[in-house]
């Protein structure tokens, strides 16, 4: 993927969707299997239909010896890496200085990147030009540049010229000269290519990816600054960055070649131990934000295909899950498996290539994943690239899988080390990082010896599908219809000509940030902030119905929608505690959004279910919701007299009135029956949240249930007519389980407990695949869902009674 500035410094350079039910009241079979329903789905990549066969395994890697090296540190505190490597008459010095982007001043940035790029363009001594005569004259290389944590300088030069290098090298980093002339060309050049690279979508996805995913860390800004930091950057601030960081004791030299170690040691110290230590005063820049669910689209009217990035912050490079993680990200979108690529590209056919990479840096890390498709195909390749987000999260790697990216790069790791660049490379980045530089050595027996539950792990811990960063650019209007359609509705829309990745809002005119509506042809949507849901949150009361706001709310006893009626008061949320609406917010964001789960107005499920019995019954169910106090259950089920052809049963409630139909024919419920209708309907996962999200019902936090890992938060949320419904919270803000008090067949209260497992993500909701129902300690039934369809078509006629 190409990211707007390539970092250097790297290793290798709960919950439930709405529910309608009919619960146990009656201890009859039939009622359970019928009793409860969650509804999801899992949306699979089409197979190929041609012959295919598996590629042969790889051959045995062969034995890799990494050379020997020495560390020393100077009397002036810089540390110097010599590694001898005869194998070529050459050798490489690398110079990093512990100082790039991310110490940028406030508000200029492009400082380090500027000064990276002066260091070449002439000294006190030497002109620019004579920088360049001396040394091609000796056939040697020079470069400089800077990454997010580092600026360095690099020189190649043949055995004989190696004193003459060193000391041009410490000419460039000691007495760089900050010509104005010089400093205005680089600026304008620079300026220029920002222009440029503002039109190409490849470019702006990555830089604004970056963005949302490290807010405004440094880690977030273009290392290369903007046309307008830049055009403010002075010549006193490059000296000023230059003074501060460029002291020995702030650097790393390695050299690496043909070599002795004592004549590297000597010369490091003859050239650079006459340089004096200096103090230093480092700057901790803030914290990057908690991952968090925002998908921004940059509009280009004219692209005829659209840039896609979907991202989240991770690791530092330091971190003890490194190794595990990037073999992680490598299943995902990497070299030796890439299941992105497979999908997206193998079977689907949306795209040329796909990927995913990490960036782990000395603060923090992300992983982006990024692909390019027809505009027309946008929807479908963002659907799939977050369910393989989701997937990995949430199943075990396969052990092929895994096997291939290790020998994929237990293969390359030598390929990495095979010139003194790039043994100078590797040595450097492991000091940087504080690792041990004996890892090095040992890196394929490490890689290796990471197993499928080591992938799991990691992926669970670090991949949170719901709180996703997403990218889009290219032609709004044409593809923003087909996001709608897959459930992404929660977005951001920002003209091309308006983005700037400096500013809170995003866009150069901050007004346009704050409107109600976001203009944009046939399909105008309102756009509410996160600020102001967070202040209906704090304050329910002050209304905030929007988008799909008639539905679900104040259902009345009989179980009909009357939001002016008496049942419907704003005051239900007098008694919410500040700490319950805190925990609300984070389940109905880990749910998907308020906007998504009011953008819901039907369901279709299909289900596989066990009647737990002594003997269990298996049936299959189909169920058909319309909100907000509409419902049908179709099942299939053994006949209950054992004859060989199973018996079709449906049970349906319409805004307060039910029937059931089973091989005895059709008839009204009984009443108790009707009660669990109505009251299934007022406990459903979407309404009930949004109510309470939007203070119509009361939320209380209770107090946790369990300890350690595996502790759960307790939320309250009853209503005027909603009986007390306890949810219980894991650390991913999915509800793990909900409990409530339903009456038993003797009348008396008994507690109904429904534990939820296997979330996926449909359509940009999380959806529990498993759920299992608990009736007063004793195990009821299990249900696996199979299909699920958001927002089709439904007769009206499906919930009217046979005549």
């Amino acid at each position: 993927m190409k990211r707007p500035t390539p970092h250097v410094c790297r290793w290798s350079d709960s919950q439930q969707l709405p529910r309608r039910r009919a619960t146990l009241g009656v201890g009859s079979w039939l009622r359970a299997l019928l009793g409860v329903f969650v509804f999801g789905s899992s949306l699979f990549a089409q197979a190929a239909t041609w012959p295919s066969e598996a590629p042969p395994r790889p051959l045995p890697a062969r034995e890799v010896k990494f050379p020997p090296y020495e560390i020393r540190t100077l009397a002036n505190g810089m540390q110097v890496i010599v590694v001898p490597h005869h194998e070529q008459p050459s050798v490489a010095m690398r110079l990093l200085v512990r100082a790039g982007a991310a110490q940028d001043p406030e508000k200029k940035a492009g400082v380090s990147y500027l000064t990276a790029h002066m260091l070449d363009q002439g000294t006190r001594t030497r002109s620019a030009e004579r920088i360049a005569d001396d040394i091609d004259t000796i056939g040697g290389l020079l470069s400089t540049g800077a990454a997010a944590d580092v600026t360095f300088a690099n020189v190649i030069v043949m055995k004989d010229s190696f004193a003459v290098g060193m000391g041009q090298l410490y000419d460039i980093v000691h007495d760089p000269a900050f010509a104005m002339e010089e400093i205005e060309r680089q600026k304008e050049q620079a300026i220029s290519s920002l222009r440029v690279n503002g039109d190409d979508p490849d470019y702006v996805a990555g830089a604004l990816i970056d963005r949302l995913v490290f807010g405004f860390h440094p880690y977030g800004l273009p290392g290369s600054g903007t046309p307008e930091t830049l055009s403010v950057i002075a010549r006193e601030d490059l000296q000023a960055f230059h003074a501060r960081y460029f002291v020995p004791n702030n650097m790393i030299l390695a050299v690496v070649g043909d070599v002795t170690g004592e004549e590297a040691f000597a010369m490091a110290d003859q050239v650079f131990g006459r340089w004096p230590r200096a103090e230093l005063t480092p700057s901790k820049p803030p914290d990057p934000p908690p991952p968090t669910r925002r998908i921004v689209i940059v509009d280009k009217p004219d692209s005829v295909q659209t840039e896609i990035r979907v991202g989240q912050l991770a690791i530092p490079r330091k971190h003890p899950d490194f190794l595990a993680w990037d073999l992680t990200v490598k299943i995902l979108g990497g070299e030796g498996a890439n299941r992105l690529h497979q999908v997206l590209r193998s079977q689907r056919g949306l795209t040329y290539g796909a990927s995913a990479d990490v960036d782990a840096m000395k603060d923090a890390g992300d992983y982006i994943a990024d692909t390019d498709t027809r505009t027309e195909t946008t929807g479908e390749a963002l659907r799939l690239m977050v369910e393989e987000f989701s997937k990995l999260q949430r199943q075990r790697v396969f052990e092929r899988e895994l096997a291939d990216a290790q020998a994929y790069l237990a293969g390359s790791f030598p390929l990495t080390i095979e010139t003194p660049d790039q043994i100078a490379a590797q040595i450097l980045n492991t000091v940087f990082y504080e690792l041990p530089v004996q890892d090095l050595a040992t890196y394929r027996e490490r890689l290796l010896a990471v197993t499928p539950d080591d992938v799991q792990r990691v992926a669970r811990q670090y991949i949170h599908p719901d709180r996703l960063s997403i990218v889009l650019v290219g032609n709004a209007r044409a593809f923003i219809p087909q996001l709608q359609a897959v459930g992404f509705t929660d977005f951001e829309v920002i003209p091309l000509s308006q983005l700037d990745l400096m500013s809170a809002t995003l866009r150069k005119d901050e007004k346009r940030a704050f409107k109600s509506f976001e203009p944009f042809g046939s399909f105008e949507r309102p756009r509410v902030s996160r600020a102001a849901y967070s202040e209906q949150q704090a304050n329910p009361r002050s209304g905030g119905a929007g988008e799909g706001g008639q539905r679900g709310a104040g259902t009345n006893p009989n179980g009909s929608n009357d939001r002016n009626g008496p049942n419907a008061s704003n005051d239900s949320n007098a008694s919410s505690d500040s700490n319950g609406l805190a925990l609300l917010r984070q389940v109905v964001d880990a749910k998907g959004g308020l906007k998504a789960l009011k953008g819901v107005r039907t369901v279709v499920a299909d289900a596989e279910t066990r009647i737990l019995t002594q003997q269990p019954i298996a049936s299959t169910t189909r169920t058909y919701v319309v909100y907000p106090d509409r419902f049908r259950v179709d099942a299939t089920i053994p006949d209950p007299s054992g004859a060989a052809r199973a018996a079709e049963v449906t049970q349906t409630y319409n805004a307060g009135r039910a029937w059931i139909k089973d091989p005895s024919g059709v008839h009204d419920p009984p009443p108790e029956m009707l009660g669990d209708f109505a009251a299934s309907v007022r406990r459903d996962t979407f309404p009930m949240l949004i109510d309470a999200a939007e203070g119509r019902l009361t939320v209380r936090r209770l107090a946790d249930e369990g300890s350690g890992a595996q502790a759960l938060r307790v939320l309250e949320v009853r209503g005027p007519n909603l009986n007390p419904v306890r949810l219980y919270v894991d650390r991913d803000n999915l509800i793990a389980k909900q409990t409530y008090a339903i009456p038993g067949p003797d009348g008396r209260p008994g507690t109904t407990e429904e534990v939820y497992s296997d979330y996926r993500t449909v359509m940009g909701i999380r959806v529990p695949f498993e759920t299992q129902l608990t009736r007063a300690g004793s195990p009821v039934l299990k249900r696996t869902l199979t299909k699920v369809a958001f927002n089709t078509s439904i007769e009206p006629s499906t919930f009217d009674k046979p005549r």
